[in-house]
């Protein structure tokens, strides 16, 4: 998801800003350009690189560990059993904290979301009767 940002922001001070706003939540750094806040091993969402204009926001596994036993679930059960039970209970939970993010980010830094213009958008501007 990417949300657009009117002040500038580094992940340095936004993992701070996190932690307050979201102690229920463990806010760390996987390397020096993502930062990650999770729930669980399960729920979370990567916060990736630092630009301008933007934050991109992505769900994934707040832990290496959720994530080996998730890849370790698909070698030992092929691949629909581990996609059905990805899809229903650990994809909601990695959404649900990518959204309060995204939400905390808007407050704090900016204007909202790219909002894309639809087909029904734009044939309802070109056709005035």
């Amino acid at each position: 998801m990417k949300v657009n940002v009117e002040q500038a922001y580094t992940l340095a001070e936004l993992k701070p800003k996190l932690e307050a706003a979201f102690p229920e939540y463990t806010v760390k750094f996987r390397g020096p350009k993502v930062l990650v806040i999770g729930e669980g091993k399960v729920g979370g969402a990567q916060i990736v690189g630092e630009k301008k204009g933007h934050v991109r926001i992505f769900e994934g596994f707040p832990t290496m560990g959720g994530q080996m036993l998730f890849a370790l679930s698909l070698v030992l059960l092929g691949v629909l059993i581990p996609f059905i039970v990805f899809l229903t209970a650990i994809k909601p939970k990695q959404v649900k904290v990518r959204d309060e993010v995204a939400d905390f980010l808007r407050k704090e830094y900016g204007s909202g979301v790219k909002q894309k213009e639809t087909a029904h958008d734009l044939l309802d501007e070109a056709v005035t009767v």
